[in-house]
């Protein structure tokens, strides 16, 4: 269609300058009027193909304009999806953590992560809760996965809790199962040392190992962690070389429960 009108307009033009040409030559013997038609057909003719030649670039444009209010609403719609998912799991934690509170009689208060230790070897976090809240030193921080850490410093709004997997904390502890006690100790990643284990104490990879309570600090019965690796021979001494991965992974941490 279009190659048609192309060719209407071109026969059109070149008529129009074979009756001009002969006009200049002969003399005004044609019409007014047969002019006038003439260039009016011409120009509608011209419009025509003009109109034609846009056509299909406006409706590119037209395309190009709705696909670009289409990615937006898609973007406004997984930004409200990943809202919508933040507030269903905060509420799952909230509901955990008062859960563990009606559970807790040493129940102090909850609180959230608000910062991090700046040294990669320091595993310290700070909280949006303080003296003002009941916040001690020493208290211990728990979550629904198990220990945390403990209190290192209280101010009147803040403080600063010291995880397990820190090399300056230590706890006491004992194996769930067969009830054997030691000293659990940060080295500052994401594991445990489990201390003064005899080598002929029998301890399995996936063993529970449970707060007990014997330190004064923390109430027993905790959950702390797993074994993870055992080695009977030791790295020189009398006891067993024992790795302990905690339950809960503090890079996760968000919200924790103070008790006394």
């Amino acid at each position: 269609m279009p190659k048609k009108r192309t060719l209407l307009f071109l026969s059109v033009v070149i008529i129009s300058f074979v009756v001009m040409t002969y006009q200049s030559k002969e003399g005004h013997r044609l019409p007014d009027n047969f002019l006038n038609r003439l260039l009016y057909y011409s120009h509608g003719a011209a419009k025509s193909l003009t109109d034609t030649l846009k056509s299909p670039f406006k409706k590119v444009a037209v395309r190009a304009e709705e696909n670009a209010l289409l990615r937006r609403r898609v973007d406004e719609l997984l930004i409200e999806r990943e809202k919508y998912q933040e507030a269903v799991l905060e509420n799952r934690r909230l509901k955990e953590i008062l859960h563990f509170k009606d559970q807790t009689k040493q129940y102090v208060c909850s609180a959230k992560i608000i910062a991090r230790g700046i040294d990669r070897w320091d595993h310290i976090l700070v909280i949006n809760k303080g003296q003002k809240d009941g916040v001690e030193k020493d208290m211990c921080a728990l979550t629904p996965r198990g220990l945390a850490g403990k209190i290192f410093t209280s101010s009147e709004s803040y403080a600063s809790l010291l995880l397990l997997t820190d090399i300056n904390f230590s706890v006491s502890v004992r194996l769930q199962e067969s009830r054997k006690e030691g000293i659990l100790s940060g080295i500052g990643m994401r594991k445990c040392i489990l201390k003064y284990m005899p080598y002929e104490e029998e301890i399995k990879i996936g063993d529970i190992i449970i707060t007990s309570g014997l330190d004064s600090l923390f109430p027993p019965g905790i959950p702390v962690g797993y074994v993870s690796k055992v080695d009977k021979r030791g790295r020189g001494g009398n006891f067993q070389y024992i790795e302990v991965i905690p339950f809960q992974d503090d890079t996760k941490m968000e919200e924790v429960t103070i008790v006394r």
